[in-house]
């Protein structure tokens, strides 16, 4: 079984204004079963939730995060990307977990 980062999340699905969203697009929490999309925070959440982190990383991450500006109100500013919020978590998993900005979806 392959463990989905964070990352892996917001590429899966991304969404604004709520820690994640099912698949009619009302918020759920993260670690909701029916969660289809996530926010930059909320996918930190939902790994954690999955043991793909652990929470001392999930942490860390969230340390970096808001460290470099990286905030909800963030990823809710209405002009942000899906492709922007995978990028930032991407390079913050590089920072605090070693990986590869442009490693290969497993």
């Amino acid at each position: 079984m392959t463990h989905k980062l964070p990352s892996d999340y917001l590429a899966q699905g991304w969404c604004q204004e709520a820690e994640a969203c099912d698949a009619s697009g009302h918020a759920v929490v993260a670690e909701a079963f029916t969660a289809r999309s996530w926010c930059l925070h909320g996918s930190r959440s939902s790994a954690r939730f999955n043991r793909s982190i652990t929470s001392g990383e999930s942490a860390y991450l969230g340390a970096w995060l808001y460290s470099h500006g990286y905030t909800p109100s963030w990823n809710d500013d209405p002009f942000r990307t899906q492709e922007e919020a995978v990028a930032v978590m991407r390079e913050a998993e590089a920072a605090v977990l070693g990986l590869s900005t442009g490693r290969a979806d497993g």
